[in-house]
């Protein structure tokens, strides 16, 4: 829909579709900062980052009109207002209080759409607003909004500031709206008298619609001082004239002399109180000279276009479209071959390079850091342990690694029950880390990078670790193994994914419903991943997650066995190699072990998975795939070497096939199988167990 076709209702919801990304960006600002601070109170900066982020977004709901989320973060600002200025000191009731209403101003942004707003909703903020009063002792700060029952009688000029705004010509092509400024002041006081600044408005033949030539100069009645007032403008602060001075009784009256004297007090004044708040939120040169905001530079712009949003579906649009590209491209490579022309094949090579490009051009845009994901469990860490009583660091390393955004949309439950888990049943308590002679705060640790084309993710503790003797006594009892099974240590740390499996005596708020680590698990599978558990008694556990970069579109290693083909991630190819003997005279069972060069490695013919009928002719070959530690055989027909994959989901119909990720089409118009390797080394060593454990003994 072009700009022309779009109405006014149209381009208000895209708007506020704008206003309300941009406040939950500052509701993250907002958290992380209260979180700082929880940490060291003192730190002055994170506490300006802090009131910023509630005092941006009290504003811009202001432009667009939601009064519950300006009345809500009002209470919120004034009691950070209060911290700032050292009349109140930030206490663990006040951050509890802080953090609670981080998560009701989000529920208020939700509730956004609805005209009257869910009354419980409203009643929840009514009874946090009163507390965040309360612990100011229930007074009017010095920027209360209004009351009606105190409002100052007809003809007072206490509390009466005389207001002149003159917007630039850009103003309205920057997006703001004069009117919205009005609205916005009238839910923090009144606007006793207005009088519109229209004397640069030209004729009609000279005017231009999308310049602004108004302004307007208002009598304006409010407990707020200059600052607050000013406040109201800090979105316009580069594309308007301000002017901000008290009216006292005689300059109400009518005395010229009281006016100049207003009027002369504001301009010397203006460099020194002309708004903390908005120094802070200029760049560093602006600040230099705050009080000529007319001469402010005007690169409020420069940081903004640095980053452009983009929906969700347009992205994945051309992800699909450059993964077409990468099909056609593989298509128009297959023809030069046949046609045996070097010209044609010189072009689609050239191709083929343009388009790897494009492929990994386009993938990067899906990808973004996990520090976002990770800053998330600051709160959950908090909470949780002052719940528990517990004492707990987090500590986070490698926040900057990148993965696709929709496996880190997908990834941040999992990470949220293993975080859970460990403060819960992980970490010991106070007395019992003394006893242990560990020292008296756990840790809990979050730590991600980039390691042979996967991304890897470990949360571990330094708690108690994973009873085994416990584990195995609960799995014998619901039947999940039997008494007289050999496990090893590995195996039985991993039978706590088992589905329903949980050690817990009671079931609490945070964990032990006997649900969570198998859906973790499967979860983590459904994104082509795979979770191992590693732990020592005494000294903690480690819970490692391995994933693909992405899911669209992989480097691949094309096999075929029979008809069919498969596609192997490239990174989990280590190496190819003629069928050894062992499995050459075992045909038949099309599983067992061989030995590569001193290890003895878990094979299995893939004919014999899928029941395919495999090639008599020509020499066969094994791949040997790794995926962590562990490495297994491949027995295919036929190497067809490296081939760009683009990943398509298989439909229910073939979900019946095992160690199948998805689907892909090649350069022919043939369909190839994408295996699913984790699935596959889970399947081989469950199948060659009892041959590798005979072996061994």
């Amino acid at each position: 829909m072009s700009n022309q076709d779009m109405s006014d209702d149209d381009i208000l919801a895209a708007a506020r579709a704008g206003f309300l990304d941009e406040a939950r960006d500052m509701l993250r600002q907002f958290e992380e900062a209260l979180l700082a601070l929880d940490d060291d109170p003192q730190d002055s900066e994170v506490l300006n980052s802090a009131f910023r982020a509630a005092h941006t977004i009290k504003g811009t709901a202001g432009l667009f009109g939601c009064d519950r989320v300006v009345a809500f973060t009002h209470d919120v600002e004034t009691l950070m207002e209060a911290i700032r200025s050292g009349q109140y000191q930030l206490t663990d009731e006040a951050m509890a209080l802080l953090l609670s209403s981080r998560d009701q101003m989000e529920a208020l942004l939700g509730d956004v759409e609805s005209a009257h707003g869910d009354p419980e909703l409203n009643d929840a903020s009514q009874a946090l607003s009163a507390q965040l009063r309360g612990l100011l002792g229930g007074a009017a700060t010095h920027d209360a909004p209004l009351q009606a029952d105190t409002a100052p009688q007809a003809g007072s000029t206490e509390g009466v500031w005389r207001v002149w705004v003159k917007f630039s010509t850009d103003a309205l092509r920057n997006g703001l709206d004069p009117l919205s400024f009005l609205r916005y002041m009238g839910t923090q006081g009144t606007v006793r008298r207005i009088k519109l600044l229209d004397e640069a408005v030209p004729d009609l033949l000279a005017l231009n619609a999308e310049d602004c030539h108004l302004g307007f100069e208002a009598e304006y009645e409010t407990t707020g001082d200059r600052e607050t007032i000013a406040g109201v403008f800090e979105f316009a602060v580069d594309d308007c004239e301000l002017h901000i001075e008290p009216l006292s009784s005689k300059a109400a009256a009518g005395e010229p002399l009281a006016v100049a004297q207003a009027l002369v007090s504001e301009v010397l004044a203006s460099v020194q109180a002309d708004g903390e708040l908005l120094a802070e939120a200029q760049p560093a040169e602006r600040r230099a000279n705050p009080g000529d905001r007319r001469k402010a530079p005007k690169d409020r712009r420069t940081d903004e276009t640095r980053f452009v949003r983009v929906q969700a579906d347009k992205l994945d649009r051309l992800i699909d479209l450059v993964g077409e590209l990468v099909i056609a491209s593989s298509g128009a490579q297959l023809v030069a071959q046949q046609e045996g022309s070097s010209t044609f094949a010189e072009a689609a090579l050239r191709i083929r390079t343009l388009v790897e490009s494009a492929r990994d051009g386009a993938l990067a845009l899906r990808m973004v850091p996990i520090g976002e994901t990770f800053a998330r469990f600051h709160r959950v860490v908090r909470d949780v342990s002052k719940t528990l009583g517990k004492q707990v660091d987090l500590q986070i390393s490698g926040a900057e690694t990148e993965m696709d955004k929709s496996m880190v949309e997908v990834i941040a439950d999992p990470l949220m029950h293993l975080v859970r888990n460990s403060l819960d049943h992980g970490l010991e308590t106070t007395e019992e880390r003394i006893a242990a002679g560990k020292p008296e705060r756990g840790v809990i640790a979050l730590h991600a990078y980039h390691e042979g084309g996967q991304v890897m993710i470990e949360v571990t503790d330094d708690g108690r670790g994973l009873n085994r003797e416990r584990i195995l006594r609960k799995a014998i009892e619901r039947g999940l193994v039997r008494a007289d099974q050999g496990l090893s240590d590995h195996e039985v740390d991993q039978l706590i994914c088992a589905p329903g499996f949980s050690t817990a005596d009671q079931v609490t708020d945070i964990s032990g419903r006997g649900v969570g680590m198998d859906v973790v698990k499967r979860s983590i599978e459904s994104l082509r991943g795979q979770m191992q558990l590693a732990s020592e008694w005494g000294r903690g556990t480690t819970t490692q997650i391995r994933l693909p970069l992405t899911l669209a579109i992989i480097d691949g290693f094309l096999t075929s066995v029979g008809s069919t083909y498969y596609v192997l991630p490239m990174e989990i190819v280590s190496e190819c190699i003629e069928v050894p003997p062992e499995c050459v005279d075992n045909p038949e069972a099309g599983v067992g072990y061989f030995n590569l060069r001193g290890e003895v490695l878990p094979y299995f013919d893939v004919a014999l998975l899928h029941k395919i009928e495999p090639l008599h002719t020509g020499r066969r070959s094994l791949v040997v795939a790794r995926d962590g530690q562990t490495r297994i055989g491949l027995i295919v027909d036929k190497l067809h070497g490296e081939y760009q994959t683009v990943i398509k989901p298989l439909s229910s119909l073939f979900r019946h096939l095992r160690a199948i990720a998805g689907s892909t089409i090649l350069g022919s118009g043939d369909v190839a199988l994408v295996v699913d390797v984790p699935a596959l080394v889970s399947y081989a060593t469950e199948a060659t167990r009892p041959v590798v454990s005979t072996f061994r003994t």
